[in-house]
């Protein structure tokens, strides 16, 4: 899979590296945890539709939407809802609020938050299955609306660098409750399309290696998980996030005829 700069490429891409999780029997630890923290949290756009989108701020249970639009005069237009986490319909998280249009006191005097009104125009839902794409269904004064927007991708990250690490991973597939724990000085070689994370400690070494792709501030890779313990296989990383101190992901690979499921992550000590 190449390392394309489109946002909106890239989020395809990592779309199908979460499809071929689940349709490979995997669950992604991002996607099974029934507490998702700030995931969603990013710039959201619909291909082809570049000047509108939508912004996230999540905060679990709660996602606070900002729309950028245009009304039928081609002026901007801007709403806002805060949606709450609801059951997840068919695998997908679901968050579902009501959807306002905000006046006030103009920008550049003294701003009275007294004059600031609310309206409600409609209802909007958040529906992500994959982490990485979201439907929104909304209504604006009885117009329906429902597209499928993509997380944009304003900078690629780079996650080059040592990190005190930790790597967990089910020990076997007879046991798959007794994790493995391997705590260790750990590397990661970043290229354009190429992500190699190294974690090296005292009870064996794993190498996660493969090809990189990113969609708004989430990265993933596709390709091989070797431990020193024999587990290896294909392997699929999602959900990598960057963080003020180092960076955590999920992965899953097919090993020992079954699947596992994984995590990573890593305090930054240095950067090359």
């Amino acid at each position: 899979m190449a390392f394309i700069a489109s946002g909106f490429s890239v989020a395809r891409g990592l779309a199908q590296i979460l499809t071929a999780l689940v349709l490979g029997g995997f669950a992604a630890a991002a996607g099974a945890q029934s507490y998702l923290g700030t995931l969603f949290t990013g710039l959201y756009s619909v291909p082809g539709e570049a000047g509108s989108g939508v912004t996230a701020t999540h905060e679990e249970p709660v996602i606070f939407l900002t729309f950028y639009l245009y009304r039928s005069d081609r002026t901007p237009y801007w709403l806002t809802a805060t949606v709450t986490r609801a059951p997840d319909l068919h695998g997908s998280h679901n968050y579902t609020g009501d959807l306002y249009e905000t006046s006030g006191p103009p920008f550049g005097g003294p701003f009275d938050p007294t004059t600031v009104t609310y309206r409600k125009v409609g209802t909007v839902s958040f529906v992500s299955g994959d982490d990485y794409t979201a439907t929104l269904t909304y209504t604006v004064d009885g117009v329906f609306i429902s597209k499928t927007y993509t997380r944009f991708t304003l900078n690629n990250l780079n996650f080059a660098g040592t990190y005190a690490g930790t790597i967990l991973y089910p020990q076997s597939c007879s046991a798959p409750t007794t994790g493995v724990v391997r705590t260790g000085p750990t590397t990661i070689t970043q290229a354009a399309n190429a992500l190699t994370i190294v974690v090296q400690a005292q009870s064996g070494t794993c190498t996660l290696s493969g090809d990189y792709v990113q969609s708004g501030s989430l990265g993933g890779s596709t390709g091989t998980f070797s431990c020193s313990d024999g587990t290896s296989g294909p392997m699929t990383l999602v959900a990598m996030q960057m963080t003020a101190v180092g960076f955590t992901a999920s992965f899953g690979v097919n090993a020992q005829q079954c699947n596992l499921l994984g995590a990573i992550s890593g305090i930054l000590l240095s950067r090359p």
